[in-house]
């Protein structure tokens, strides 16, 4: 599939800028209607000098004073209407900048987890922080500029005809070039632009990757590659924007002395109008007010153009991740049965990873095997082998390239997403907490849940007695990443809240590897609770997690190579023999 043509994407973009703008469509048009009016009353006001000079060789003093009046009043309403457009068109373009960042993060939800296997965390932040307010700042500048600069300057020179047909066509000469420079370096300005929010975007993930990994950094005394590393994005965007700086440089220049022409125009063409008596010096004075009127709207023309490239260059960042389709979605009619016993087969599958080259091996190759429901399995083998690789296909996180996975009979494929994974809960290594409280983490599992559920949960996981001698009980900090909790009570914190889940499949990824003994002892008192009468698959290294298991399967190189219970195995002097007696798992 060729790629579409830069046109189509240009239209796709403008579409869909402006359909953000249909739910504040009152607000729209409350501030475009102030700056109509703002537009009018600004192009009024040269007029209204041009009639009290007009007036004054006369001594019509009334027409003097009703002029001025009308200029006080004109004064105010151009205030009055610029209060509107900053206050109320700020808040349009905060509004719409809300509703991009929700439906931002919502489609960030529907994603797959292959997208966030090749991007980095710091170019999503980027866009959803960076671009984002980049945009709100043109979605309430963009359309108000724009008609305010084309209706100030329309209706000036259409009064500027009616006063004097001949200046005012003279005046018409720069504008011919002001469009051509315009024209000349769109293209490299909008370029420019994106080459430096793409270096912003390496600059956020360089940041996060070295404050994430701080600890890592200051054990290792890493920190003087650290600070080369971010040196080097940090001077690529210096770099870019140095380009950028001397290319705008040239197009502000030009757009500059163009617009500075006009009032050159002015002088000569109106001196020598006043000479040849084809104008008066009223005129005269009246057009070298409009000179000024007309450079303010080239002058907006000109901030326009260079927050539109900036805006054209973030927006499509923005829908570049919105053009993303999920690689797993829900099929048409998918199920959600009332429940699950558990029961769980692969048949044939086989797997690699989205992105994998073709010569590259599989990570799965054709597996097969039954689990009743109920059942504990084990899953053993080298580091590598595909153990986390089969659990991660189970609550479809990945889908497989070719086989079946079913449960209860049912291929997964035809379940719902939602459903399928709330079946199943995944206890992980090292599991992720949020930067929140204790009671926040577990109601992860149930969000809905009582007190009483929560704490029930928190006593079977063994992690009670901790949390109830804590100040704060269940509103205790865990810190970013549960830096404030150790090892074993972080664990023990993702156990209850899968006991408030309550699912009928489990995964356990290796989660008691980095424990210590008295630790692994209350976690695995926890798991082998939360076990009973559910389907249990353990990817382990340790003995005490695997030899109990009621049945076993050695994977070799995305293979499995045997299977059956620990005694059986150990006495077949095979593939797991070797493992136990290398003390691997």
């Amino acid at each position: 599939m060729g790629k579409r043509p830069k046109e189509h994407i240009w239209r796709d973009n403008f579409k869909s800028f402006i359909s953000y703008y249909r739910g504040h469509l009152k607000l729209f048009i409350f501030d475009m209607s102030s700056g109509v009016a703002n537009a009018v009353f600004t192009s009024l006001s040269p007029l209204m000098v041009y009639r009290v000079l007009e007036a004054l060789p006369e001594k019509d003093f009334s027409a003097v004073a009703s002029g001025l009046a009308i200029l006080l009043v004109l004064a105010i309403l151009i205030a009055g209407t610029q209060y509107i457009g900053l206050r109320w068109g700020h808040i349009l373009g905060a509004r719409v900048e809300t509703d991009m960042r929700d439906d931002f993060f919502r489609y960030l939800q529907k994603l797959s987890f292959s997208y966030f296997d090749r991007t980095r965390t710091g170019h999503i932040m980027s866009r959803m922080t960076n671009d984002l307010s980049l945009i709100s700042e043109t979605a309430h500048h963009a359309p108000e500029d724009l008609l305010l600069a084309l209706l100030t300057f329309i209706g000036s020179f259409v009064i500027m005809f009616a006063i004097n047909p001949v200046l005012a066509l003279i005046t018409l000469i720069p504008l011919p070039l002001i469009i051509f420079w315009g024209g000349f370096f769109q293209r490299r300005i909008y370029r420019g632009f994106r080459e430096v929010r793409q270096n912003v975007a390496e600059i956020n993930s360089q940041v996060e990757n070295a404050i994430q990994g701080i600890r890592e950094v200051k054990s290792y005394n890493n920190e003087q590659e650290q600070v080369a590393r971010f040196e080097n994005v940090n001077n690529s965007f210096l770099d870019a924007k140095e380009r950028m700086c001397g290319l705008w440089a040239n197009f502000q220049s030009g757009i500059t002395f163009l617009v500075q022409s006009y009032a050159l125009i002015f002088i000569v063409a109106g001196i020598l109008l006043v000479y040849w008596d084809m104008a008066t010096l009223s005129q005269l004075v009246t057009f070298m007010m409009y000179s000024s009127i007309i450079t303010m709207p080239i002058i907006r023309m000109v901030h326009f153009a260079e927050q539109t490239q900036q805006t054209a260059a973030a927006f499509e960042r923005f829908r570049e991740v919105m053009r993303e389709k999920p690689e797993i979605v829900d099929m048409p009619g998918a199920l959600a049965p009332a429940g699950l016993n558990g029961d769980l087969e692969f048949v044939n599958v086989s797997f690699k990873y989205p992105g994998m080259k073709p010569e590259e091996p599989e990570v799965l190759k054709n597996i097969s095997f039954r689990l009743p429901a109920g059942v504990t399995a084990a899953l053993v083998g080298e580091s590598g082998a595909g153990k986390s690789t089969l659990a991660a296909l189970i609550p479809r996180f990945y889908e497989p390239d070719a086989g079946i996975i079913k449960l209860d009979e049912y291929d997964i494929k035809f379940l719902q997403q939602r459903f399928l994974r709330s079946q199943i809960g995944i206890v992980q290594q090292t599991p992720f907490l949020f930067d929140s409280t204790i009671r926040e983490n577990i109601l992860l599992g149930k969000p809905d849940a009582t007190e009483e559920e929560v704490i029930a949960a928190a006593r079977a996981a063994n992690i009670w007695d901790f949390i109830d001698a804590l100040p704060e009980k269940l509103d205790a900090a865990t810190g970013e990443h549960g830096v404030r909790l150790s090892g074993g009570q972080r664990q023990r914190i993702s156990i209850a809240r899968v006991f408030l889940k309550n699912p009928a499949i489990l995964i356990f990824d290796e989660a008691t590897s980095a424990l210590d003994n008295e630790s692994e002892a209350l976690v695995q008192n926890a798991m082998e609770r939360l076990c009973r009468n559910r389907t249990t698959i353990i990817i382990a290294h340790r003995l005490s997690t695997v030899k109990n298991a009621d049945l076993i399967f050695c994977l070799k190189h995305g293979e499995i190579v045997e299977s059956g219970v620990h005694r059986e195995l150990l006495e077949r002097k095979g593939y797991y023999n070797s493992l136990y007696t290398m003390h691997t798992f």
